[in-house]
């Protein structure tokens, strides 16, 4: 800002003294500054203050250059007199604060009264506080509506408070004379005033309505979220910079009165926060459902950041009290939030035990309930973990019967998966084929050790003892799937019972080739609509398969083929090539529908002098008009 007056007022304060008509001299500042520097130091040294001290001329001088100083300020408008900070405006204040002292010092001889003095300082202490409001005023603060859903990292953080430098050290030099004056009152209570009068414009930018607990009452859920997320931005807003950057204008402003400024900020932002605190109480009122769970805990997160916005004052300070008093109300609705996040694993658990949907999942894939518990505890985790830590730990020392263990959240953690595996057993019964039956529990548990193993915060609470078991469980699960299948299959090319009189009987033979083809085809008709959707468990399946079922027939091929050369039924029991099988078996688990038209084309071009080339060429083919 520039000033909008010349030098010529200034000049006319020095002109005044030059006069000779005034009564007023015009002395050095530096000696004049000096005399009363000395009888101040010589007031507070008498000892016998009943009688009224004699004042030199000295004083009447002092007196009447800032008297005039004042007149002349008063000339020029409010918020511009000591826009450069000149040395005359340094030398004003200077003064005024001088002044003060000597008033300090005078007022300890209770029987005598000064007033031209008092008068005097009185008017230059509300020039002072004239000035002060001016300025805190004139902030460059934006007034726009903040739009609904940006992120607090895109709202200009350096606006705020939007003072220039010269004019914090200007306020701050007002400060330093008006409290020590005994204008404590009027300085904090102008100072609080105004920086509220901000500080709710800039709430207001957010457009948030308070929601009433009959409105909360009323409302659906899905109408409830918008206002949750406004809520949080603005919390965090406040946390993150309002309350911040506020915190650091005073403390730069009072730097010579801290303690008066721990009082002037708690007043500041008590009311804004207690008004905060209204909504996540209501709204914790509300059936918590597990479903809700990660806008309560951007509630909780963003009201323990507003207690630790909110940081104590020194031990000593007076005001420790009305600190303490704030945080411990927002304390406790941090607390009731931690709650309802409590509740809500609950309910999940609930949730889980009680899902008695008995509709069996095509193929055997991954079930929906699998999915949804898995990645909501992967995203509780991924962004929640240490808050649904502190919370757990805090639900258990709120409970003396709690123990500490149980409650943690690893517990948790553990709890709601074996809840989980117990459900996906249950559900593994609906499966009539047993074969299907341990590719679903197969699926649905390697999907949930995947999930475990991706998710670092999840693998460190529930331990590599339990990926293991796990890993286990799948193998288990596996080997059994191997048993209920291929091994049946297996039981056609044993060499038992194929010799009679010590050599291959024909009839056997045929018998054997005719039900492995048609168990064959049932398996790979049946199970190449499965579905195994986790392409290293997919891999580890086909390539155990291929090394059991393989070699076999390629043995039993080898050995009896012999007696049905020149045969001319020889396709219809040697209907499959060992490449054929190999290639048969890598179609497994597609959990498509192409599977029997691929199968057709490979019997229609199957022969004996089939190569595993010609098979490939014709998955090649399948590839490129898009069947594949």
């Amino acid at each position: 800002m520039e000033k909008i007056y010349s030098s010529k007022a200034k000049n006319d304060v020095a002109n005044t003294a030059d006069d000779p008509d005034e009564s007023t001299p015009n002395p050095d500042h530096d000696q004049l500054s000096a005399a009363i520097d000395s009888l101040i130091d010589d007031l507070s040294t008498v000892e016998n203050k009943s009688t009224s001290p004699e004042l030199p001329d000295t004083v009447d001088t002092f007196v009447n250059i800032i008297e005039s100083m004042i007149n002349m300020y008063n000339s020029i408008q409010s918020g511009t007199r000591f826009a450069k900070i000149t040395e005359d405006d340094e030398f004003f204040i200077d003064v005024v604060r001088r002044l003060s002292k000597l008033k300090i010092a005078l007022d300890e001889f209770p029987n005598v009264t000064f007033n031209t003095i008092n008068k005097v300082l009185q008017l230059g202490i509300m020039l002072l506080e004239d000035e002060f409001r001016a300025i805190l005023q004139d902030s460059n603060t934006s007034s726009d509506t903040i739009t609904k859903g940006a992120e607090p990292e895109l709202y200009n953080e350096e606006e705020f408070p939007g003072y220039s430098k010269e004019n914090v050290v200007l306020m701050n030099k007002i400060v330093a004379v008006m409290i020590p004056a005994g204008y404590q009152y009027e300085c904090c209570q102008a100072y609080g005033m105004i920086r509220k009068d901000e500080l709710n414009d800039q709430i207001k930018r957010f457009e948030f309505d308070k929601v009433s607990m009959e409105d909360v009452h009323k409302s659906k859920w899905v109408s409830l979220e918008p206002d949750i997320t406004r809520w949080v931005q603005l919390a965090n807003h406040c946390s993150r910079v309002l309350f911040v950057a506020e915190r650091e204008l005073g403390e730069t402003v009072f730097s010579e009165h801290l303690p008066v400024f721990t009082g002037v900020f708690i007043n500041l932002i008590r009311g804004i926060t207690t008004s905060f605190l209204e909504f996540p109480t209501t709204v914790a009122l509300e059936k918590p459902k597990a479903k809700r769970l990660f806008k309560f805990l951007d509630i909780y997160e963003s009201i323990r950041d507003l207690n630790a916005a909110i940081d104590d004052p020194d031990p000593g300070d007076e005001k420790l009290e009305e600190y303490s008093n704030l945080k411990t109300k927002i304390s406790t609705v941090g607390d009731t939030i931690g709650e309802v996040v409590v509740n809500m694993f609950n309910d999940l658990k609930h949730s889980i035990s009680n899902d008695t949907n008995k509709a069996q999942i095509q193929g055997g894939a991954v079930h929906p309930l699998t999915r949804y518990v898995m990645n909501y505890l992967k995203c509780a985790l991924d962004d929640y973990k240490n808050t649904l830590e502190r919370i757990f730990r805090q639900h258990a020392e709120n409970e003396p019967s709690s123990d500490m263990e149980n409650a943690s959240l690893s517990k948790q953690l553990s709890d709601v998966i074996e809840l989980l595996d117990t459900n996906l057993q249950t559900k593994s019964t609906h499966y009539k084929d047993p074969s299907l039956r341990y590719i679903f529990l197969m699926n649905n548990n390697r999907y949930v050790l995947q999930i475990v193993r991706e998710t670092n915060e999840m693998k460190q609470l529930i331990g590599d003892n339990w990926c293991r078991r796990k890993s286990s469980d799948v193998r288990n699960y596996h080997k059994s799937y191997q048993r209920e299948t291929w091994t049946k299959l297996l039981q056609w090319l044993t060499q038992e019972g194929v010799q009679v009189n010590g050599k291959p009987n024909r009839r056997v033979l045929k018998e054997r080739f005719k039900n492995f083809n048609s168990m064959f085809d049932d398996i790979h008709k049946t199970q190449s609509t499965w579905v195994v959707s986790d392409q290293q468990l997919l891999s580890e399946m086909r390539v155990s398969i291929n090394a059991v079922v393989s070699p076999a027939y390629r043995s039993f091929v080898g050995r009896y083929k012999p007696q049905f050369e020149g045969s001319k039924s020889i396709d219809k029991y040697i209907k499959y090539q060992p490449e054929d099988i190999e290639s048969l078996i890598e179609c497994l688990f597609e959990g498509t529908e192409k599977v029997e038209t691929q199968l057709n084309a490979i019997q229609a071009l199957s022969t004996v002098k089939q190569t595993t080339g010609a098979f490939k060429n014709l998955l090649k083919t399948y590839k490129n008009v898009g069947l594949m």
